[in-house]
């Protein structure tokens, strides 16, 4: 009994300390339930960006939020600030973080510590009671599966074995003999909302993934640097050809879930049973949101998993270019300089006074100090207009004369975007050239600039030059050589729409 409450009390004491920690740090979770603004901080981003859209572009995300905050204030919420100023704070503080999107574009999306704060609030005024028959259910099965399957044993394996076939026989002599009922609807939409709650946290565990797999490039990153000597533990690994991002348990767990996810005989039987499940009376209950996120949710998995792989083996491929190319030479010299920099100024603290001449004047900022009476004070008067303001009517907004504006001062990376799609259709891998010859520039130089910046993001580099044609805004025919680069397939995040580009449409 003694040992029992002294291990209780060196938990409770070990809690303190890391929860002190936390606070400490200013975790971006706990930062973002202390909020004052906390109501508007979840709502917000638990409607923008916790559903299955984890990443959104800055720009579409700052519009929305201010639409957002404009709607807030006309219901009370005491908001001075603008939509720019709360996004600034919100990434300086940890709770959004940025991300690189295609081309220059710039994504933003939840850190995982304010997905679980946004989690976390959401359900705070859930009106469903976390007592149900189907998670004692869940958990059953899942402790009684993991019992037999621990099991060394081959006479209880059997015997669980044995027991479970003869449960099935015993289902598809009842059903054969029509001796079924279905489940009520009740009991149905209390397994649906048990599996929606599942499912809204993996494309969180996304994040979580992606975070721990940085955290894992940096360590390595520092153990390289920090190793004494020619060769350490991690140099060895990496010289050697030995992938430690994708070996790491990060690493390991996310493979296995992304070959199941990409399993096309499992993508169906979720993909049909989704289905199913929707055409059953019980889930015209369910709302509009939930309907959808059912429908998308493969797509979103399958679309998450491979942006998430595709992060694992850049943090690969940069850390084996980071030794092979000997950059960590040049970090490592770095570290060595600063060190010694840090013990030559605590051996020269030990042995001159503070107030010993260097011989060294270090520059510094400062201001000229004037009298007051130099000072000119400012008469609104002067910038004043004479003239009284005039009220101007408001026209109709002319879309075609907006996009015709737009054009001139931006490239329309969406056209060109769908001319590379339309002609790797027809002809298969083709050079910007030939993506020319088949949709001419529109936008004349402008145009030839923004296909070389795509096919540079995600097009390979062929052999040789070739000369691009266009034509410029006089009619004249222009040409440039240039290195001959070949677009070999569609990225996906082309082909997926944006609410950028419906509102175009």
């Amino acid at each position: 009994m003694m040992e029992a409450t002294t291990a209780t009390a060196d938990r409770v004491k070990a809690t303190a300390v890391r929860l002190r920690r936390a606070l400490l740090e200013d975790d971006p979770a706990l930062g973002l339930l202390r909020a004052g603004l906390m109501p508007v901080l979840v709502a917000i981003l638990s409607e923008r960006l916790g559903g299955l859209e984890r990443q959104v572009s800055s720009t579409e995300f700052l519009a929305t939020l201010t639409d957002d905050l404009d709607d807030l204030r006309g219901l009370g919420f005491e908001l001075p600030r603008t939509a720019q100023a709360y996004f600034a704070d919100w990434i300086r503080s940890g709770v959004l973080v940025r991300r690189a999107g295609v081309g220059r574009e710039e994504l933003v999306e939840l850190s995982p510590q304010a997905q679980i704060a946004v989690r976390f609030a959401t359900g705070l005024d859930s009106r469903k009671s976390g007592v149900t028959a189907s998670r004692l259910a869940n958990v059953t099965e899942l402790l009684a599966r993991l019992a037999r399957d621990t099991d060394i044993r081959q006479e209880e394996r059997l015997r669980a074995l044995v027991a479970e076939r003869e449960s099935l026989d015993e289902q598809i002599r009842r059903v054969e003999a029509g001796e079924f009922e279905p489940l009520d609807d009740d009991t149905a939409l209390e397994r649906l909302s048990e599996v929606l709650r599942l499912a809204l946290e993996i494309p969180g565990d996304f994040a979580r993934v992606s975070a721990d797999l940085e955290e894992l490039n940096h360590s390595l990153r520092e153990q390289i640097i920090d190793t004494v000597g020619a060769r350490g533990d991690v140099l060895e690994q990496v010289f050697a050809g030995v992938d430690l991002i994708d070996r790491s348990e990060a690493g390991r767990t996310f493979d296995a879930f992304y070959a199941l996810v990409l399993d096309p005989e499992r993508a169906a039987e979720l993909d049909e049973a989704i289905s199913q499940v929707l055409s059953r009376d019980f889930s015209t209950a369910l709302t509009g949101r939930e309907r959808a996120f059912l429908h998308a949710f493969l797509s979103a998995l399958q679309r998450e998993s491979t942006q998430a792989r595709s992060v694992m083996t850049g943090f690969s491929r940069s850390l084996r270019n980071f030794v092979q190319t000997q950059a960590f030479r040049e970090h490592r010299a770095l570290r060595e300089s600063i060190a010694g920099a840090r013990s030559l100024l605590l051996e020269s603290v030990r042995n001159m006074k503070l107030t010993t001449a260097t011989g060294y004047a270090l520059p510094a900022t400062s201001f000229a100090p004037a009298s007051v009476g130099s000072w000119k004070l400012n008469n609104p008067a002067d910038v004043r207009t004479a003239d009284p303001v005039l009220p101007q009517e408001v026209g109709e907004l002319d879309l075609a004369e907006l996009r015709r504006r737009v054009r001139l001062s931006e490239i329309d990376f969406k056209e060109l975007r769908e001319a590379v799609s339309l002609t790797l259709a027809e002809r298969g891998p083709s050079t910007i050239g030939e993506v020319l010859d088949a949709h001419p520039a529109t936008q004349g130089l402008a145009s030839v600039v923004g296909l070389i910046d795509l096919v540079t993001s995600v097009g390979e580099t062929g052999v040789g030059v070739e000369t691009l044609t266009w034509r410029s805004a006089t009619g004249a025919s222009k040409t440039v050589t240039s290195s001959r680069h070949l677009f070999t397939h569609v990225p996906e995040a082309w082909t997926r729409p944006t609410l950028d580009q419906e509102a175009v449409r």
